[in-house]
């Protein structure tokens, strides 16, 4: 916790596909330029989707404001001064496979029962397609979530995201009583 918000780990990543929230092209698997180039995210599997769905997770299409803490995980990553905020949406799902493993997984680590290695319950692998991450200064910081409208600098607007295949997948509001989140997570 931070500032009464829980905290989470990031990571970057380059990735010209589509996605776990189909968000491209019907046909094939490239992305809309958008999904390459906007504060764009692939979170955990818990916070993706907690019934483990694979594709159109309950939270594709929501966004999330991450705001930095001025922490990092030692070794993997550098330290971005407290109190930066970007709102980003959730357009992917970051698997528990190689090589995301120590961030994505949250139940064999050390610290087991829902963390990943390094501690964490809930985990945003960031979209740097454009260097869009490289841009703002972030190398992996620890930062605090709250799930927001997707109203931001560089964030994708609902409108876009109505055009990803998992648009009309049942798409829930927020829970604004409980940090933004729902079910309490």
């Amino acid at each position: 916790m931070y500032n009464e918000k829980r905290c989470a780990s990031t990571t970057r990543y380059n990735d010209y596909h589509k996605g776990a929230c189909k968000c491209g092209p019907p046909s094939g698997d490239s992305q809309f330029g958008w999904n390459h180039d906007h504060f764009v995210t692939a979170p955990n599997q818990m916070f993706f989707d907690e019934g483990y769905s694979g594709r159109c997770g309950q939270r594709c299409g929501k966004c999330v404001k991450l705001t930095t803490t001025g922490g990092y995980v030692p070794g993997q990553g550098s330290p971005t001064p407290a109190g930066q905020s970007h709102v980003f949406m959730v357009t992917n799902l970051c698997r528990n496979v190689y090589p995301n493993q120590n961030w994505c997984n949250q139940g064999t680590g050390p610290y087991g029962n829902g963390h990943n290695d390094y501690g964490y319950v809930a985990h945003f692998d960031l979209g740097n397609g454009a260097n869009q991450i490289s841009r703002i200064g972030w190398n992996n910081p620890e930062v605090t979530w709250e799930i927001v409208s997707c109203h931001g600098a560089n964030t994708p607007t609902d409108e876009m995201y109505q055009h990803c295949q998992c648009a009309h997948h049942g798409k829930r509001s927020l829970n604004e009583s409980t940090n933004g989140s729902e079910n309490g997570f």
